[in-house]
């Protein structure tokens, strides 16, 4: 029984840096601890975090997709974890070390 060769391990291995480079900039953007104060409809999470309107539900359904976020109605809530763990208010914060990450593994180099 012969299996057939795709290149799928190849491709998610490829394009991994998408979902850790949503969920880093959305630490950055301080989105998780906006989501801390209360569910919020697209629109004013939107506009709270100054985004372009074109890309945005793109972006908060990318991480409802990742699990970092939840959506019911058009409202956007954290999770759990996301709560507990990346608010900036809470002294459980781990996005620290996720914001280092970002800046030093993911800064725009010249060369």
């Amino acid at each position: 029984m012969s299996t057939e060769l795709t290149p799928d391990t190849i491709m998610q291995s490829g394009f991994g840096f998408w979902s850790s480079k949503t969920l880093l900039s959305a630490i950055e953007l301080g989105l998780f601890t906006e989501l801390a104060k209360g569910p919020q409809d697209g629109e004013s999470l939107r506009s709270r975090l100054e985004l372009h309107p074109r890309g945005a539900r793109d972006f908060f359904d990318a991480l409802v997709s990742l699990g970092m976020l939840e959506r019911q109605n058009g409202w956007y809530a954290n999770t759990s974890e996301s709560d507990l763990f990346l608010d900036r208010a809470k002294s459980s914060y781990i996005g620290g070390l996720l914001e280092m990450c970002n800046a030093r593994l993911y800064g725009h180099r010249a060369t």
